[in-house]
């Protein structure tokens, strides 16, 4: 018997359902909120060269705002320092970036599509939207 050769993914990863993250660490708080920790599933390219980096440097946690997951969810990104692996290269290092979450966004394009489309539907200011419970808590896109 044959199976099909696919990347099998754990279940929190496939709930929380963000491209090019994995959840490493779900949990519930005091206050009933989920906190998730996640971090991108692939190694980034440099962006000054394109050179796929192997080497971490340091890493932090960045909190991003995202939709509600079950109910209110706080989001950390265990998120990388990588070196540039390229000598030619004049960026020594670089912090990792993806389309959901670009350089120095605090949210994910997720949300930031909810909102601009619970405000565009509604007919209504950001402000108002904001009131309305927007998802996430949040009233703008960054």
């Amino acid at each position: 018997m044959t199976e099909p050769i696919v990347v099998a993914s754990d279940a929190a990863t496939s709930i929380f359902n963000l491209p090019d993250y994995r959840v490493i660490s779900a949990t519930v708080l005091d206050d009933g909120r989920r906190r998730v920790i996640v971090e991108t599933d692939q190694p980034p390219g440099c962006p000054s060269c394109g050179v796929v980096a192997t080497r971490r440097k340091e890493r932090r946690f960045q909190r991003i705002r995202d939709i509600p997951v079950a109910g209110a969810v706080q989001v950390l990104w265990s998120k990388y320092r990588w070196h540039c692996e390229e000598p030619a290269c004049p960026r020594l290092s670089f912090f990792e970036s993806t389309a959901q979450v670009p350089r120095r966004a605090r949210s994910t394009a997720r949300l930031r599509d909810q909102v601009v489309d619970a405000v565009i539907n509604s007919g209504r200011a950001v402000d108002r939207a904001r009131r309305s419970r927007c998802p996430g808590g949040w009233s703008a896109p960054h």
